[in-house]
């Protein structure tokens, strides 16, 4: 560009595309650097593929994978209900790893391996401890309709659904090499925005069919009886609003059914053992991770463990200065346990010497015990969804399975 400032305009070739399910999965282009959501969407899912496709490195000409950050950027204009779930999405990476997120990978030759120690395994300890976790269960829920319809109802008629309205800002992009440092272009807003009310007239949707598609497109996917539907809005106070903003009330009603829907569901779950257990061979004999991810271990069944957060980084050093334990391991991705919210895939499995009345270790006695590490102790701390797994973690391994302790810690002394 020879220094030269340019603007953008639509006289220039410029792509747009427009794509519907495109970003979901199946599709795989790492190049996706601005996001336009034209949808209203509730699935949690469905926003999370479509932000994973943003968030990879993009690649070159030749597929090479391009690092530099002002290239890196993904860029989403969102609607409401999208703005809230990135919102929530920054929270919840902020609490995972803390304000200061931990930094990109080191160069490839600062990788390690993690070995699986055979010989622990092979341990009486570890197979005790392994034969009471490895059990897999199933879940029975019951849900109280009446309740359910009351609950929503209350929530629907306290919800603040405004009609939409357009936002219409106007602004010019200038482009050139030397603008700034940073970043090779500059926005001039060129007029204040302007907001209006969507004009009344607009054909409705049928209520009903669009609550239940985007019922079946949550994570996982709920349904409810078109009569259960009904009998909501006939009680609802609220009715103006889906004459208003029929997608807003749809969208809230779907939000406010699934809390409520799922706050049952883990009140009643119950779970019980099946004929099928996880096993020993599923276990990988070696794991590679990046140098600043790992920590040498001598307490755990590989030789080094691969932490997703300071949290987890804290808690293994006290582990392995802590004489109460003899053995543990960070349970892998395919172990989980399920839920009515999805698959839940708990952090720790522990054994521990038990202690007699005056703190001296019992003789071959030992506490087995599986651990969340959050960061937090106080379950009420936690967000909901965090909760609700929690909860049904607690009652899958000390309801259903014998002799399992289940705790939530930030600390080895949270265990006692």
């Amino acid at each position: 560009m020879k220094n030269k400032e340019r603007l953008l305009s639509f006289e220039e070739p410029v792509s747009f595309i427009f794509s519907h399910s495109a970003l979901r999965e199946g599709w795989d282009n790492p190049n996706v650097t601005q996001i336009c959501t034209l949808n209203q969407s509730v699935s949690e899912m469905k926003k999370r593929q479509e932000v994973g496709r943003g968030v990879r490195l993009v690649v070159d000409q030749n597929g090479n994978r391009v690092r530099d950050k002002r290239a890196n950027v993904l860029t989403v204009i969102a609607n409401e209900s999208y703005e809230r779930y990135v919102a929530q999405l920054q929270s919840e990476i902020e609490i995972e790893y803390g304000r200061d997120a931990l930094p990109p990978p080191p160069p490839r030759a600062q990788k390690k391996t993690a070995k699986l120690r055979k010989d622990y395994m092979s341990s009486p300890e570890f197979k005790e401890l392994w034969g009471r976790i490895s059990q897999k269960t199933r879940y029975t829920v019951s849900i109280d309709v009446d309740r359910l319809i009351s609950d929503v109802v209350a929530g629907l008629d306290a919800a603040k659904i405004e009609a939409p309205h357009l936002s219409v800002p106007r602004a010019r992009v200038a482009v050139g090499e030397k603008i700034s440092e940073e970043e090779g272009f500059e926005a001039h807003r060129m007029s204040a925005t302007q907001t209006a009310a969507v004009p009344a007239g607009r054909a409705l949707p049928n209520l009903v069919d669009l609550i239940t598609d985007l019922m079946e497109n949550t994570n996982p996917p709920m349904r409810v009886t078109r009569r259960t539907l009904l009998e909501i809005y006939r009680r609802t106070s609220n009715k103006a609003a889906a004459l208003d903003n029929p997608h807003g009330f749809a969208s809230a009603r779907v939000r406010i059914i699934k809390d409520k829907m799922t706050d049952q569901l883990v009140e009643g779950i119950r779970y019980e053992k099946t004929n099928d257990r996880y096993q020993m061979s599923q276990f990988e004999e070696e794991m590679q991770g990046w140098e600043q991810y790992m920590l040498p271990a001598e307490r755990s069944i590989y030789d080094r463990i691969i932490i997703d957060s300071d949290a987890e980084r804290e808690f293994v050093k006290e582990l392995e200065k802590w004489e109460t334990v003899r053995l543990y391991m960070k349970l892998p991705r395919w172990f989980t346990v399920p839920t009515p919210m999805g698959e839940y895939n708990p952090d720790w499995a522990l054994v521990l010497k038990d202690r007699g009345e005056h703190g001296q270790p019992g003789e071959e006695s030992f506490i087995y015990m599986v651990t969340e590490t959050k960061g937090i102790k106080l379950l009420d701390k936690l967000r909901a969804g965090e909760q609700r797994k929690t909860l049904c973690g607690k009652r899958h391994f000390e309801g259903a399975l014998d002799g399992v302790e289940y705790r939530l810690a930030v600390t080895p002394d949270d265990l006692l």
